[in-house]
């Protein structure tokens, strides 16, 4: 991987085909770099989910495992249902991560993204003693395969998540920086996120949104990179003067022209890294 090497998100295309997405992202965007969400049951055929994505001949940023039961329709229901929190789903949603972990071993890639769940607040509630139980076995099982866990922005302020991070207190355990994510959750400016999260950031997703009327009550909205509240020049440029250089990720979850809006988000970046 080159650094600051410009890939997308497999799901960013909203094709339901994996094999489908990645020969899209190869043949018709022309990039050579993709991040493998792994959302249904498809992760349960590792060695055909293997035998796909090296078929594809894309290297591999970083897997990213999703739920079924996450509930995005408010910004409360997915603070209710989101990732390890819910208790009753915690060892389900333990073994398909730990699925997706040895998907992500046999590619031989070294990061697994989620979004982990809402970190409370208060750090003698029981629940957010409890989640970083949940994180720290998340992490000693994705150590044991080499890989680091890589906690996705947005649902906490940036300073809790280093609060968390340093809570959890294990090795391989970093951030998926989202600049959208701070908007869009209504959390805080990506900007100063950047400067306080640091060489905690090991991959980058590229999303731009702009705020809601009522931050972190409704929903922002997310935008075509580059047209949005997330001063996305800013952003690279920050990350690039702390020496961030790992992958510069697009992610587009709305609108109805992911390919075009996709390649514009590309056109933009270039110029960025040149």
């Amino acid at each position: 991987m080159q650094p600051l090497q410009i890939g997308v998100c497999s799901w960013s295309l909203a094709i339901p085909d994996l094999a489908q997405a990645l020969v899209t992202v190869r043949d018709k965007l022309k990039l050579g770099l993709v991040q493998v969400g792994f959302f249904d049951d498809g992760y349960k055929d590792i060695n055909k989910m293997v035998d796909l994505v090296t078929e594809s001949r894309l290297e591999v940023s970083a897997t990213c495992v999703g739920f079924a039961g996450e509930d995005y329709s408010s910004i409360q229901n997915i603070a209710a249902s989101g990732g390890y929190i819910p208790n009753s789903l915690w060892e389900e949603r333990r073994a398909k991560t730990i699925a997706v972990a040895d998907i992500t071993a046999k590619l031989g890639v070294k990061l697994l993204a989620a979004h982990v769940g809402f970190v409370p607040h208060d750090r003698e509630d029981a629940q957010y003693l409890r989640l970083v139980g949940r994180l720290r076995d998340i992490c000693d099982a994705l150590g044991a395969r080499g890989i680091t866990l890589v906690m996705e922005t947005g649902q906490e302020q940036a300073e809790a998540l280093i609060d968390f991070i340093e809570a959890v207190g294990c090795r391989n355990i970093g951030v998926n920086f989202d600049p959208a994510n701070m908007i869009l959750y209504g959390v805080g400016e990506p900007l100063e996120a950047v400067a306080l999260l640091k060489e905690r950031i090991v991959h980058v997703h590229m999303k731009d949104a702009n705020w809601s009327a009522k931050p972190g009550r409704d929903w922002g909205a997310e935008v075509v990179l580059g047209t949005g509240q997330a001063d996305i020049p800013r952003i690279v440029s920050k990350l690039r003067a702390q020496g961030y250089r790992g992958p510069l990720v697009i992610e587009r979850e709305a609108g109805n022209q992911r390919l075009a809006d996709i390649q514009e988000a590309a056109r933009l970046l270039e110029s960025l890294v040149r």
